[in-house]
């Protein structure tokens, strides 16, 4: 399938999209960067990104409720005017050098919160603006083009930015916000659910989604999943920085451009996944994420060595499309439109909402033991999954297999 037959819609989202995880990358490398320029504590480090996931927790649930009751493109444009105007924010403090570490909690608070709506209604959105059978297609690019602009092009421009001047990567990260508004205002159509809920009460209507996955045999096991991915890729993220500045004796740009060659591994995987399920199977692309990622863990936590760092960071970033589209692809397929806004953020909710006391618990675990502790249990509790997701696996080929079928 060529990426032409995606159609110019796709690509409208595509590029509000990128833009938004170019501004992403850029402050994913600033915000660790500035938050060890305040702070030597890794519990306070980490606590940054603690924040910045509390939002998936907080309101998670009811953002699935404005997501089925409105226009879920406009969320999208609001979410992230907002997440502009709270870089813009954090630009004035450093260059009146007023930021704190309490400073980067409110903002990594906010920023999260247009994360839970930009991310809980982009899949609806790409459901819409493409045809089922290109849903593997069109994840696999979306991924591609997350890790180039999020992990490949961002950080270390980000770290080179920071190297000139602490406020440049937030400043240019908010450019990329309103970039990302003024591309997704072209995206024709309306995207709002046709069977929204409207006389249902808010609080009962919250918590349809939550019900709905709970009760759903695939996507139970798969949030589930997904949560001890997250929690334990949480608390490596939080002390990342930690680990490679102080185990691999690497500096900001290293740093940068550590995260660069995670994305570059997970770029070129983007192009293979399709064919790759095609092939085998869905599950068998889940098998093939679990290993990689507790090689890779594997390997940070037993090497001082930089350069098997290097090669670690490869194999990770392997392991990451080959879980995300399918996972992607699983709930675009057998999740309808009315409830879709409630599952995606109640999806995220159980699958996401381990992150903050996974980066809360890699911060101690890191200030107490090391930061190479952190990679060493995640590499377990991962593994683990081969053993104990068996029968989710069995339940995603069937579920895909039916849904092909029909």
């Amino acid at each position: 399938m060529s990426d032409q037959a995606l159609g110019r819609p796709f690509w409208t989202l595509w590029t509000a999209f990128s833009a938004s995880n170019f501004g992403d990358g850029l402050s994913l490398v600033g915000m660790p960067l500035l938050a060890i320029q305040l702070t030597d504590d890794a519990r306070l480090i980490a606590a940054v990104a603690v924040f910045q996931f509390l939002p998936f927790l907080v309101i998670g649930l009811p953002a699935g409720v404005v997501l089925d009751r409105f226009d879920r493109r406009w969320i999208a444009v609001i979410a992230q005017t907002i997440r502009a105007a709270v870089l813009a924010g954090v630009v004035v403090t450093v260059v009146t050098d007023n930021a704190g570490i309490g400073v980067l909690m409110t903002a990594s608070f906010l920023i999260g919160a247009s994360e839970v709506m930009t991310d809980g209604g982009l899949p609806a959105l790409v459901r819409e603006v493409v045809k089922s059978e290109q849903l593997e297609v069109a994840n696999a690019r979306l991924m591609a083009t997350q890790r180039v602009t999020n992990a490949f092009i961002g950080p270390p421009l980000g770290a080179l930015l920071f190297e000139v001047d602490a406020s440049l990567p937030f400043a240019a990260a908010a450019m990329m916000s309103l970039t990302s508004v003024a591309t997704l205002t072209r995206l024709p159509g309306q995207y709002r659910p046709d069977q929204a809920e409207e006389s249902a009460s808010f609080l009962v209507s919250a918590t349809v989604g939550l019900r709905y996955v709970w009760a759903h045999p695939v996507l139970r096991p798969l949030a589930l999943s997904v949560a001890t991915f997250s929690f334990v890729g949480a608390a490596g993220n939080a002390v990342f920085v930690v680990l490679v500045t102080e185990r691999f004796g690497l500096g900001g740009i290293g740093f940068g451009l550590l995260l660069s060659v995670d994305a570059v591994a997970s770029v070129l995987m983007t192009f293979f996944v399709a064919r790759f399920i095609g092939s085998t199977s869905h599950s068998t692309s889940m098998r093939f994420s679990i290993v990689c990622f507790t090689i890779g863990a594997l390997l940070f936590g037993l090497t001082t060595v930089a350069a098997i760092a290097f090669v670690a960071a490869i194999i990770v970033g392997m392991s990451d499309p080959m879980w995300n589209v399918v996972s992607s692809t699983v709930r675009q397929r057998l999740v309808p439109d009315e409830v879709f806004g409630r599952m995606m953020t109640a999806y995220l909710f159980i699958g996401w909402g381990m992150k903050p006391l996974g980066a809360l618990l890699g911060g101690v675990v890191a200030e107490t033991w090391g930061a190479q502790w952190v990679s060493l249990v995640s590499a377990f509790t991962v593994g683990s999954l081969l053993i104990t997701a068996r029968p989710m696996f069995r339940r995603v080929d069937i579920a895909m297999s039916r849904r092909a079928e029909s």
